[in-house]
C-alpha cells in the first residue's frame, strides 16, 4: 500500500492480506494545515466488514477531517487507508464507487423534486434509468418521504432535507457508509427513523462509519464507539468495554442547599445508596456511569461545555 507522502511503507509483508480482511484500514493518519495546526494527529482505526462503528467526539474534534480524507475530499499529510483493499489516495474513483457518503453540510438542488433530486444522483453514480428510479422510490420509502416525494426541495423543510442528503448516500447500496453527523438537526421522532433505515442497511451487510456528537446515539446505534478529542483516536470498543474502564461506575447526582448541581462517582451501588442515606439528601438520581462519564474519565473534560455553564454543575 502506498502512503500519503508516498514514502515507502515499512510494515510487514502481510499487512495488504490483513487490510483485505476489514472494510476499512486506517494508519498513522494526520492531516496539519499551513498553519501549523494538526486536525489529526496519527489516528489508526480498523472497521470490520458489516460493523457500525460511531465516532464520538466534541464539534472540532477532528472527526470531519479524518472522515473528508477516507472520502477522498482531502489529502493526508500522513499516513495510509484502504478501503476494501483499495488505497484512496491512488485510486480514489474506484474507493468512491464502493461509499456512500453525506457530508455535515452540503447544497442541493432547490428546484428539482425530491424525487428528481434522488433519481439525478442515482444517474451519477452510475445505475440506468430504471434502476435510478427504482433506487430512488426505495430510498424515499425507507426515509419516510412519501408525502414530500413530489415538493421542490427548495420547499421542504431544514430536517427533509437533511433526510435528501442521508438518501444521496443511499441510493444504488454502496458497501460502505460514510455518514457525518446524519441527524444533526433532526427531531427525536426523525432520528429514530434515520437509526432504524442504517440498522436495515447493516443488517443487510452493509458497513457503516458516522460521526455524531450525541452520546445516546453513539450508545444506541454502534456496535462500536470511537471516541475521537483534540485530533487523537483516544478509545475505541464496544459500549460495554468502554464503560469497564470506568473505575467508578455508578453516577450520583443531585442538588445542594445552593443550588448547585453535584455529581459524585461510586464504584458499588450500595457505597452510593450509603452515601445519600448518611448525607439525608432527600431527591437524588443515581445511575449506571454513561459514555459520556468515560469520556470524561479519558479526557478530563466534559464532553459538552454548553451544558455545564447551564447546569452550574460541581464534580467532587
Amino acid at each position: 500500500m502506498i502512503t500519503a507522502e508516498r514514502t515507502i511503507d515499512s510494515r510487514p509483508k502481510d499487512t495488504a492480506s490483513r487490510t483485505k480482511a476489514v472494510a476499512l484500514f486506517v494508519r498513522g493518519l494526520v492531516k496539519r494545515y499551513r498553519d501549523g495546526t494538526e486536525a489529526n494527529r496519527g489516528i489508526d482505526l480498523d472497521v470490520q466488514f458489516g460493523e457500525l462503528l460511531s465516532i464520538l467526539g466534541p464539534n472540532g474534534a477532528g472527526k470531519t477531517t479524518f472522515l473528508r480524507q477516507i472520502t477522498t475530499e482531502l489529502l493526508p499529510t500522513r499516513g495510509s487507508i484502504s478501503i476494501f483493499g483499495i488505497d484512496p489516495i491512488n485510486s480514489p474513483r474506484e474507493a468512491k464507487r464502493k461509499m456512500g457518503i453525506m457530508p455535515q453540510e452540503a447544497g442541493l438542488f432547490e428546484t428539482l423534486r425530491a424525487r428528481e433530486h434522488l433519481e439525478l444522483f442515482a444517474r451519477f453514480k452510475g445505475l440506468n434509468r430504471a434502476q435510478a428510479r427504482r433506487s430512488a422510490g426505495d430510498v424515499i420509502h425507507e426515509l419516510e418521504l412519501d408525502a414530500e416525494s413530489s415538493k421542490r426541495v427548495g420547499d421542504l423543510s431544514g430536517g427533509q432535507r437533511r433526510r435528501i442528503l442521508i438518501g444521496l448516500a443511499l441510493l444504488g447500496d454502496p458497501p460502505l457508509l460514510v455518514l457525518d453527523e446524519p441527524t444533526t438537526g433532526l427531531d427525536p421522532n426523525s432520528r429514530r427513523a434515520v437509526w432504524s433505515v442504517i440498522r436495515k442497511r447493516v443488517a443487510r451487510g452493509c458497513t457503516v462509519v458516522l460521526s455524531t456528537h450525541y452520546i445516546e446515539e453513539a450508545e444506541r446505534l454502534s456496535d462500536r464507539i470511537a471516541i475521537i478529542d483534540e485530533g487523537r483516536m483516544i478509545a475505541t470498543g464496544t459500549l460495554e468495554a468502554l464503560l469497564a474502564r470506568l473505575k467508578q461506575s455508578y453516577r450520583l447526582t443531585y442538588r445542594n442547599s445552593a443550588d448547585e448541581l453535584i455529581v459524585r462517582y461510586f464504584g458499588k451501588f450500595a457505597e452510593a445508596q450509603r452515601y445519600a442515606c448518611e448525607w439525608q439528601i432527600p431527591e437524588y438520581s443515581l445511575v449506571r456511569a454513561s459514555l459520556e462519564d468515560v469520556y470524561f474519565e479519558l479526557t478530563g473534560h466534559r464532553f459538552t461545555e454548553n451544558e455545564s455553564a447551564k447546569e452550574n454543575e460541581c464534580r467532587v
